[in-house]
């Protein structure tokens, strides 16, 4: 073999090493980048599966969202739809202007919205103040509106009811804005289905009475297995009764506020008529010691006399015994005298005047 075709070989060779070299790097590569290509379908396989799942709430094996307490996208939306419109019109941010009760108890409030143009006289409305973490919203009452000025916004309310002393001084110190619902906001169980149970415990009702006689919060079972919900409220219903008992509370604690007052008025004139009557008493008792000093002094005067008059009754009976023996004496003498003038009577009869 000559030089030149070992020298060929020897090129051949090497190039054969170079082209090997080469194609496993190409092999290498075509696994590296199928392994990517593998791990990226899959990985998209993953997103679609997610996409469909929060599009529909449903998962491979589970034809019920409700299994695992997932919804998804289209739930929500039709959820939504249905809370708004069960929810009725709402009207945010409504700045309160000026707020005054009548002679009648009537709360007339002006207040100013951007949507005023969508409130119409007669339409009743339900305000609440909108709230946050620090400061939470209050119910303000329940308004019907007046009139409404679609040039500057501005609204009248005034309230249905007469508004208790609680709610007046709710509106009146108002400061942050308002949100009025055409319809009372409806009490759900999943409003508070992703609270705490820190939270939970300012919404749970009374817990009921189970065969246990055990109390069973929101959410747990007893021992049969039985699963506790606590019980759905109307809230319009709670706050007309509540301002049904209350003006009733109100109407019986006035009442009893006059009686009081008339009580207090009575007592206060008992206690004049007290004092004039210990005044009487105390003038009356120095007229009866008065009285008793001198029915003393009249006692004393009275045995005086008693002793007085014996005496002048025995010279009475010393002057009688005394008179009916001059009486006596007289009386003698004067039969005496009459004796003598009839005998001399006699005598001048029957001898003459110049018989002695």
């Amino acid at each position: 073999m000559s030089l030149w075709n070992k020298i060929l070989l020897g090129l051949l060779f090497v190039a054969a090493l170079a082209f090997f070299h080469a194609a496993a790097r190409t092999v290498k590569t075509y696994q590296f980048w199928a392994g990517r290509a593998y791990t990226f379908e899959n990985k998209l396989n993953e997103v679609r599966e997610d996409i469909v799942t929060l599009r529909t709430g449903t998962r491979e094996g589970h034809e019920n969202p409700r299994v695992e307490k997932t919804i998804g996208v289209q739930q929500l939306h039709i959820n939504l739809g249905r809370v708004l419109a069960n929810r009725g019109r709402v009207w945010t941010k409504s700045e309160k202007k000026e707020a005054a009760v009548d002679a009648t108890g009537i709360m007339n409030v002006k207040i100013s919205t951007d949507e005023s143009a969508a409130l119409a006289p007669k339409m009743l409305l339900y305000a609440f103040e909108e709230g946050d973490d620090q400061s939470p919203g209050r119910y303000l009452g329940e308004f019907q509106v007046q009139n409404v000025s679609e040039k500057d916004g501005k609204a009248v309310l005034t309230s249905t009811t007469q508004m208790v002393a609680s709610l007046v001084k709710n509106v009146t110190e108002s400061k942050g804005p308002w949100i009025l619902y055409e319809m009372m906001p409806t009490d759900e169980h999943e409003a508070f289905a992703d609270l705490t149970e820190d939270q939970k415990k300012w919404v749970e009702s009374d817990p009921k009475k189970w065969d246990l006689n055990e109390q069973i919060k929101d959410g747990q079972t007893d021992a049969s297995g039985k699963k506790f919900e606590r019980p759905l409220r109307d809230y319009l219903a709670i706050f007309r009764a509540c301002d049904m008992h209350r003006t009733l509370f109100v109407d019986r604690f006035e009442s009893v506020k006059r009686d009081l007052s008339y009580l207090e008025a009575a007592a206060q004139e008992a206690k004049s008529q007290e004092a004039l009557v210990e005044k009487e008493k105390t003038q009356v008792t120095g007229e009866f010691e008065r009285a008793q000093t001198e029915r003393n002094a009249v006692a004393n005067l009275l045995a005086a006399r008693q002793k007085t008059l014996v005496i002048f009754q025995k010279l009475v009976q010393d002057a009688i015994v005394t008179n009916g023996n001059y009486a006596k004496e007289v009386a003698l003498l004067q039969k005496q005298l009459f004796d003598q003038i009839d005998r001399r009577t006699r005598a001048m009869a029957q001898f003459g005047p110049r018989t002695n």
